[in-house]
C-alpha cells in the first residue's frame, strides 16, 4: 500500500507531525513517501492510494493528479475547507474527530467555571483598577446549554454534570446521552435559552450551523447568562456578542474560536469588557494530540486493508 503524508509547514501541527514519527506509527507493509512541499506533494500524489494530509494543501483535479487515490485522512477535525474542494466520489474523507476529547472536557469546565466564578468581570475590573466584588455560591444545579454533542460536545456535557450542573443538550439526531438531563432536537435548543446559566457551542461548521447563534438568540439569554464557544468562530455573531457585553445583558464569555483567526490587532473584541479570548489553543494537547491521531489512522489503515469500514469518516452531506 502506497501512503503519502503531506505536512504544510504554515500549520501550527507541522512541527509534531513529522516523518520518523509517522513512520514509526505505520504496520508493516506500508510503503511511506513524505512532503512539505507543493513539488513533494505533487510527485507523491502521483501513486498514493491514500494521504495523510496536515494542514490545508491544494487538493483540486485530483482525478488526473491522483488516480490511485482511494482514501483522504485529514489530521485535524474541522473539514469545512475540504468539502469545498470539490473531492471525487470515490475518495473517502475521515479527519480526526474525538482526538480532543480529553482537553476539551477540560477546557469546557474551566470556561464555565470561570464564567460562573465571575473571572471575566474580575479581569475587567483589574485592567481599569476598580475594586469590583462579586461573590457566587457554587455551580451545582446551574444549567448549561450544550450545542452539539458529538465527541467534545459530549465530553464537556459529562465533565460539567460531575460538578452537579443540570446539562441541556442539542444535536440535530437527538440521541439521548448519560449526563444530559433534557436532549433536544434541531432548533428545539431555542426553548431554553431563557433558562440556561451558560450556553456552550461545540459545534462543527456547516451551511446550517454558519451564524447560528445571532443577536435574537443571545437575546433570549438571561442577562446573568455566560457563553463560551469551542466549536467555530463563525457560528457565533461575535459582534452581536460584544454587543450584548457593553451593554451588561450577558455577564461574560470565553472564545477559543473567532470569526478571523488569528484575530487582527485592531478587532474591537480585544477590548470588550468581561471576554476572554483564547487564540484557538483550549483543546490542543501537544504532548498528546500527534500520537492519539496517529494510534487512529493507524487502527483505520489496519481496516483499510482488510476492507473494513473506516471510522472517523466525514458525511459530506451533513458536512462533519
Amino acid at each position: 500500500m502506497r501512503l503519502h503524508a503531506h505536512v504544510n509547514p504554515a500549520s501550527p501541527l507541522a512541527a509534531i507531525f513529522f516523518e520518523s514519527r509517522i513512520q514509526a506509527a505505520l504496520p508493516d507493509g506500508v510503503a511511506l513517501s513524505f512532503s512539505a512541499s507543493p513539488e513533494g506533494l505533487e510527485e507523491g500524489l502521483a501513486t498514493a492510494e491514500v494521504l495523510l494530509l496536515v494542514g490545508q494543501a491544494p487538493l483540486q483535479d485530483l482525478p488526473r493528479r491522483a488516480p490511485h487515490l482511494r482514501w483522504i485522512s485529514y489530521a485535524s477535525a474541522g473539514v469545512e475547507w475540504l468539502l469545498q474542494a470539490g473531492l471525487p466520489d470515490g475518495v473517502t474523507l475521515t479527519n480526526a474527530s474525538g482526538t480532543h476529547i480529553s482537553k476539551a472536557a477540560e477546557f469546557a469546565l474551566l470556561s464555565v467555571l470561570m464564567l460562573h466564578n465571575r473571572l471575566p468581570h474580575f479581569a475587567t475590573a483589574q485592567r481599569a483598577h476598580r475594586w469590583a466584588p462579586q461573590p457566587v455560591g457554587t455551580v451545582a444545579g446551574r444549567t448549561v446549554l450544550v450545542l452539539g454533542m458529538g465527541a467534545l460536545g459530549g465530553a464537556a456535557a459529562t465533565a460539567l454534570a460531575r460538578q452537579g450542573m443540570r446539562v441541556i443538550g442539542n444535536s440535530q439526531s437527538g440521541r439521548p446521552h448519560p449526563d444530559v438531563a433534557v436532549m433536544t432536537q434541531g432548533d428545539g435548543f431555542r426553548a431554553w435559552l431563557p433558562q440556561a446559566d451558560v450556553l456552550l457551542i461545540a459545534l462543527p461548521l456547516t451551511p446550517a450551523t454558519h451564524g447560528l447563534i445571532g443577536r435574537a438568540e443571545l437575546d433570549l439569554l438571561p442577562p446573568h447568562a455566560g457563553v463560551v464557544n469551542i466549536g467555530r468562530g463563525e457560528i457565533l455573531d461575535a459582534e452581536a456578542l460584544a454587543a450584548k457585553l457593553q451593554e451588561g445583558s450577558l455577564s461574560g464569555a470565553v472564545l477559543d474560536a473567532l470569526p478571523q483567526e488569528p484575530l487582527p490587532a485592531d478587532s474591537p473584541l480585544w477590548d470588550t469588557p468581561n471576554l476572554v479570548i483564547t487564540p484557538h489553543c483550549g483543546l490542543y494537547d501537544p504532548a498528546e494530540y500527534a500520537p492519539r491521531c496517529l494510534d487512529a489512522f493507524a487502527a483505520n489503515l489496519a481496516r483499510f486493508r482488510e476492507g473494513e469500514a473506516l471510522h472517523q469518516v466525514v458525511d459530506r452531506a451533513r458536512g462533519y
